[in-house]
């Protein structure tokens, strides 16, 4: 009776899913952003007189700068509403990718990473806020998973037009077509989401009210799972962004492919995320809630053994093969964590904190990936030399997975 209580009290699913599109839009367009670099690295580093390392840092300082606006991001939502927070990502996103248009080097390359990476920081939260706000908490798989659905679409979409966009108008024209994602995302932003004192509030406890002003940091602090959460996106996004950022690279350097067909071969790690998305969001909405984090943990250990061989493919269609089923697995864990993620909190009023928890070790990881094989091939002069490493890594996640206590429902 009180899940149908739950369900029926304030939730509308036309503005829900309205809001839903509203927030995500900015998502797939950050994400088209993040991968503007990958599909072309060789080429932009040529024409900007970049070294690795520096185009290595070219993708960890947007993520950079998404980790150090993941946790404030939080209190911004709590006092602007989903609304404002995401038509203001949305703008620092147009705003930095306006700014890399016209760079002409790598200092002023940089700063338009960063402005994005304030857009990243941003959107990483607000969007998984909006499916809190709008959605019950039994209904909440199914949109999670929509959200990083768009993300597989979007990495998708970059690795295959990059190319094409590149030979028609030089590597600025993937700016200009990110340019116009960018413009149509503060609109979505503008005209779908609802105000701040439209949110629902799907907690049946009156007293979560006065908990909103009165939130608890060291009851909060002192719950395991808020430091087990992002520790493992961290171990996660490490090894993922490790290997999608730099494997077009691997596939021409070391391989032998040419720069579509190694793009086209990493694309499919994106794309086969979109089934699996769709997959675990039913999955996670029949699995008990206590029982949701041994779908991570698993994950994790299977990635371990996909990180471990990754940079040991011998062919283009070899290293296909394993992105793909990397890639469908890879969906698993994000959708899962941020599912969890309200489980694990002391109650409703926590909300938008842990989410800000979450993506500031996902960010964490996507900051530390590209670095951390960018400098260990620099070091080492070749790939392999990453693969004990990120194995080790992903292996620890899973492990400390099992530590996470959650409340039923």
């Amino acid at each position: 009776m009180e899940t149908s209580k739950n369900i029926t009290h304030g939730y509308n699913p036309r503005v829900a899913w309205l809001a839903l599109i509203g927030g995500a839009a900015i998502y797939f367009v950050n994400s088209a952003a993040q991968y503007k670099i990958p599909p072309i690295m060789l080429e932009l580093n040529q024409a900007l007189g970049l070294t690795l390392s520096e185009s290595a840092w070219l993708m960890s300082v947007m993520s950079l700068f998404g980790l150090i606006l993941a946790l404030p991001a939080g209190g911004i939502i709590m006092k602007l509403g989903v609304k404002w927070t995401t038509v203001i990502a949305a703008g620092f996103q147009l705003v930095g990718s306006l700014i890399g248009t016209f760079a002409t080097g790598f200092e002023l390359m940089l700063v338009s990473r960063a402005l994005e990476g304030v857009a990243l920081g941003l959107c990483n939260v607000v969007s998984f806020a909006v499916v809190t706000s709008f959605f019950p908490a039994e209904k909440r798989g199914v949109p999670n998973s929509c959200i990083t659905a768009l993300f597989t679409i979007s990495v998708f979409m970059m690795m295959n037009v990059a190319v094409p966009l590149d030979i028609s108008f030089g590597w600025q024209g993937i700016w200009w077509f990110v340019n116009i994602l960018s413009v149509l995302a503060v609109l979505a932003a503008l005209f779908l989401i609802p105000s701040k004192d439209k949110e629902v509030n799907f907690d049946d406890d009156a007293e979560v009210s006065d908990l909103k002003e009165k939130i608890n940091y060291k009851k909060l602090l002192s719950t395991p799972a808020i430091w087990i959460l992002p520790l493992v996106f961290i171990a996660f996004n490490i090894g993922y962004y490790g290997i999608s950022t730099y494997m077009p690279t691997y596939l021409v350097e070391g391989v032998g492919a040419d720069q579509a067909t190694a793009n086209f071969a990493v694309s499919w790690n994106s794309l086969v995320g979109l089934p699996a998305a769709l997959i675990i969001g039913v999955v996670l909405n029949k699995v008990k809630i206590e029982h949701r984090k041994y779908v991570t943990a698993v994950t994790m250990f299977a990635l371990a053994v996909c990180y471990f061989v990754a940079f040991g493919m011998p062919t283009v269609e070899s290293a296909a093969f394993l992105l793909i089923f990397m890639g469908f697995i890879c969906t698993f864990v994000p959708i899962s964590l941020y599912t969890i993620g309200p489980d694990v909190i002391p109650s409703a009023a926590y909300a938008a904190i842990i989410l800000a928890i979450v993506t500031f070790g996902q960010n964490l990881g996507m900051t530390l990936g590209p670095l951390v094989v960018g400098y260990i091939v620099d070091a080492a002069g070749t790939f392999a030399a990453c693969s004990m490493p990120l194995a080790v890594i992903a292996v620890i996640g899973g492990l400390i997975m099992f530590f996470v206590k959650v409340k039923k429902a």
